[in-house]
């Protein structure tokens, strides 16, 4: 599978998390723990789209001459990755990430 069919495929469980918690906030107060679980869910799901973009950035370079703006959206992403870290792992989900080889 190439990466962008890994992104497309990534995309798409992405949506159907949110899709799945919008749902639930039709009968909130019985189902605030699963919204709260698929919120981050979709956070760790976000996270791992932005490995790929990550991935897809570094096939990128090799092939493009414009490797000035190939840096300024890999700086970009990398905040992203940090500040999407950082807020996981404040949260508790530190062995998870770490299960999943996401820090």
């Amino acid at each position: 599978m190439n990466i962008q069919e890994k992104m497309d495929l990534k995309w798409n469980e992405i949506t159907a998390t949110k899709k799945e918690r919008e749902e639930l906030f039709s009968d909130f107060e019985n189902n605030k723990g699963k919204i709260s679980e698929l919120y981050y869910e979709t956070e760790i799901k976000q996270l791992e789209y932005m490995f790929l973009k990550r991935e897809q950035l570094e096939q990128l370079r090799k092939t493009t001459y414009h490797n000035e703006n190939v840096d300024r959206v890999e700086r970009i992403l990398e905040t992203c990755i940090t500040q999407v870290r950082e807020r996981l792992i404040k949260k508790g989900l530190k062995e998870r990430l770490q299960a999943e080889k996401l820090i």
